[in-house]
């Protein structure tokens, strides 16, 4: 089997070495694990975390790991697998690194059956994105253009319009990242690896979606087939019906869901609503999950997420309306 690459990308300060001890800690400590790490800066995990954890530290003595690409770090990596077998390497480049030569690195012809890139996570300071943009643009974009999912430190001490305008921004450079906008602090290394990881689980449509079936006013909806009557054949869900979603940095207290809902349901100029499902933050240490059919929904605490997501499925749905109801950009 092959060794997971997991690469953690950010500037100095970002937050790397607290995401790297927090994932250690709590769930890849009883993994078989090499941290490879820039000589620039220490790591400084924990004595008791390496304790408890089959952890190797180990640094590319040339400089930055960018610079060494070629040769030392080709043959580091070889040199890793074939002596720990590890069941991932952590990589933590210099904070000045290419994103994209880190990655370009781990795909060579002699790397290719040894290795497989798994997490590729940027780290970014939110307090610090405007400075760092117009500073370092070229290295800092490299980073967000080329991660699968970037995770926004100090989001606990930024304002909400300052939340926004920075996920915008990462947005026009990377639409295909996730983005997640919690305080660490506040989630689990589960959801962090579910979300870095790609995991199914983490995306609301598939949730919805994996259900097994739904009646409603004569359409009756199955994983495989949708058998609606005003359809003479069987249709595959995705033939039948539309889905609207969206992430979202917004609070919504309770009360203001359970009336967004309420409209959702009166208001049959959204459209005809099969399903509906969202995870939204409620306040500080809040989180709110709702669950949508025609005629009924359930509001509950749940712990919080990654950051806020909406999922609406149906059929002729008036997606600029929705929009607007939950006050938010597609």
């Amino acid at each position: 089997m092959k060794t997971k690459i997991d690469i953690i990308s950010g500037f100095l300060g970002s937050g790397k070495t607290t995401l790297i001890k927090k994932l250690l800690k709590e769930k890849l400590h009883s993994e078989n694990i090499v941290i490879i790490e820039n000589e620039f800066g220490e790591i400084g995990i924990d004595g008791s975390i390496l304790e408890k954890s089959n952890v190797e530290v180990k640094e590319i003595n040339s400089g930055c790991i960018c610079c060494t690409l070629v040769g030392e770090f080709e043959k580091a990596i070889q040199e890793i697998v074939t002596k720990y077998n590890p069941d991932r390497i952590i990589i933590e480049p210099s904070g000045v690194a290419k994103l994209s030569d880190i990655i370009k690195a781990c795909e060579t012809t002699k790397l290719k059956n040894l290795i497989k890139i798994n997490m590729i996570i940027t780290l970014v300071d939110i307090l610090k994105y405007e400075l760092y943009i117009d500073n370092f643009g070229e290295f800092f974009e490299n980073q967000i253009e080329n991660a699968k999912t970037i995770i926004l430190s100090r989001t606990e001490k930024s304002d909400r319009e300052n939340l926004e305008s920075v996920v915008d921004s990462i947005r026009k450079l990377n639409n295909k990242c996730n983005i997640i906008t919690t305080a660490l602090e506040c989630l689990t290394s589960d959801i962090i690896i579910d979300v870095a990881e790609q995991n199914d689980s983490a995306s609301l449509e598939k949730q919805i979606m994996s259900a097994k079936n739904f009646s409603i006013k004569g359409h009756t909806y199955t994983k495989e087939t949708e058998n609606v009557n005003s359809h003479p054949h069987n249709h595959a869900a995705n033939e039948v019906f539309q889905v609207w979603g969206v992430e979202t940095s917004n609070i919504y207290k309770e009360d203001e869901l359970n009336k967004i809902l309420s409209n959702l349901s009166n208001d049959k100029t959204y459209g005809f609503i099969l399903r509906g499902k969202g995870i939204v933050q409620s306040d500080k240490n809040k989180w709110l999950q709702f669950d949508y059919v025609p005629g009924e929904f359930e509001v509950k605490n749940i712990d919080p997420n990654y950051t806020g997501r909406l999922c609406i499925i149906g059929e002729n749905l008036n997606k600029n309306k929705l929009c607007n109801l939950f006050n938010v950009t597609e």
